[in-house]
């Protein structure tokens, strides 16, 4: 029997995130393992690095798991204390590099905990010999180390979480000289086609895996056409004859988010007093420089200026170097009333917006797939994006689209919305049914391991 194994280093590090590739990373491990037995394949989620490969449990992958009220409130608590804990040491470091802008120091700061930096020496030095004392040692490491020897000639290594930050290559290269198959996902191109929305060092470290993966990695599969293209074109240019020499592909991404842990999570009374009243439009991303939050914030100034009545319900965690858009936030006259930012929602949380609210809006300048439109779509509420080929491609007829180039093409079409109602052609239709997760998981195994 063939083994697939699912790297997912950066999720089982951080447990706590739930952004888009968490989410995706999640999903996909979830329904390979309920495929593996109709495909008659091993899946194996695993972690890697420095020349380790280590077999986790999926059940690694979740940081909330609670079967009671009491014990829902004491995880409640600590997931907060962590998120607090974490925000403030994600500042500390931002700040120390504004005082300090060397290059070689940032990669200090921002080496991932398996690699020589900060993080590797804080967790070595301070938060391991915590856990020992309290009895968890090695409660978030795990014990089996897998020998390369149980690699056979033709099973799979699947790169589909974060990968770039982390020490890969050495136990990629081992698996590889087992006679092994390395296909990596490919989430998007944008510190390379926009590097103006990333720091210099995510801009060099994409560079650089990708100047090393294309010694190691066979198949490079994109979630959408849209990257697939980019993503050709970049390596062929940028490698020739060796970039030319691999296989391209891609696979769309599921809309359905039933996570594992969902029906123990719960719903806090303020999201749903937020939602409850008047229209309420939901932006839901990381904050983050390419989202176009000001452009939306632009927009609604604008519409609450001319006394519409709504709403702007934001969700996402705090991006990179975005202060600016956050004190505007949380500054604004509106703030806690007509707008509201949510950093830290539970899955059960997300849903509700999508469930309450009456419309998307989502001006991202660009986007390697753009999944809150269809998971907004699959919930039932209207979508209007920015105009941009990737939304197009996974949007299609079924969207709304706006101009960029003025802040007065989105409120045109709200202030219409406000007036008549949401237009026919823009209400998501009884029958629209997107790929769920396991046809999009079934679509991505396809892919990699072809009947």
């Amino acid at each position: 029997m063939k083994t697939i194994f699912v790297d997912c280093t950066y999720l089982y590090h951080h447990p706590e995130l739930n952004t888009g590739i968490q989410r995706v990373v999640r999903r996909v491990i979830e329904n390979f393992q309920d495929l593996s037995v109709e495909k008659s394949l091993n899946i194996v989620p695993v972690t890697i690095g420095n020349g380790e490969f280590r077999p986790i449990d999926l059940s690694d992958l979740y940081n909330f798991k609670q079967h009671d009220d009491r014990e829902s409130r004491v995880s409640l608590a600590k997931k907060n204390l962590a998120s607090f804990v974490s925000k403030s040491y994600l500042y500390a470091r931002e700040l120390i590099c504004k005082i300090h802008p060397s290059e070689k120091f940032r990669r200090f700061l921002f080496a991932p905990k398996e690699n020589f930096g900060l993080s590797y020496l804080i967790t070595k030095f301070i938060i391991s010999p915590i856990l020992s004392i309290v009895g968890r040692q090695g409660a978030n490491n795990p014990e089996k180390i897998a020998d390369f020897s149980v690699i056979k000639k033709g099973d799979i290594l699947l790169l589909i979480d974060s990968t770039w930050y982390s020490n890969i290559w050495e136990s990629v290269a081992q698996f590889k000289e087992k006679e092994g198959q390395v296909v990596s996902v490919i989430y998007d191109l944008i510190p390379i086609t926009h590097p103006n929305f990333c720091n210099d060092f995510l801009v060099d470290t994409f560079h650089e895996w990708f100047s090393r993966s294309v010694h190691y990695i066979d198949q490079y599969i994109a979630i959408s056409d849209t990257v697939r293209a980019d993503l050709e074109c970049y390596m062929t240019d940028r490698f020739g004859e060796e970039g030319r020499n691999k296989s391209y592909d891609y696979f769309l991404l599921g809309s359905d988010f039933n996570y594992t842990n969902s029906q123990y999570e719960p719903v806090r009374q303020s999201l749903k007093d937020s939602l409850s009243g008047g229209s309420t439009y939901l932006m839901v991303s990381t904050i983050d420089l390419r989202k176009n939050h000001n452009y939306l914030l632009d927009s609604f100034e604008r519409l609450w200026e001319k006394g519409e009545a709504v709403n702007l319900c934001i969700v996402g965690r705090v991006g990179w170097n975005v202060n600016s858009i956050i004190k505007r936030i949380n500054k604004h006259p509106e703030h806690t009333f007509k707008l509201n930012h949510w950093s830290d929602l539970n899955d059960a949380e997300l849903l509700y917006c999508y469930q309450h609210a009456k419309m998307l809006v989502f001006p991202s300048i660009v986007e390697g797939f753009g999944l809150p439109i269809i998971e907004s779509l699959s919930n039932a509420l209207p979508v209007l994006a920015s105009d941009t080929r990737v939304h197009r491609e996974v949007g299609g007829e079924h969207v709304g689209y706006f101009d960029l180039s003025t802040p007065d093409s989105l409120c045109r079409q709200i202030e219409q919305i406000e007036r008549t109602g949401i237009p026919r052609n823009l209400k998501v239709p009884e029958h629209y049914c997107w790929l769920n997760w396991r046809e999009s998981s079934e679509n991505l195994l396809d892919k990699i391991h072809p009947e």
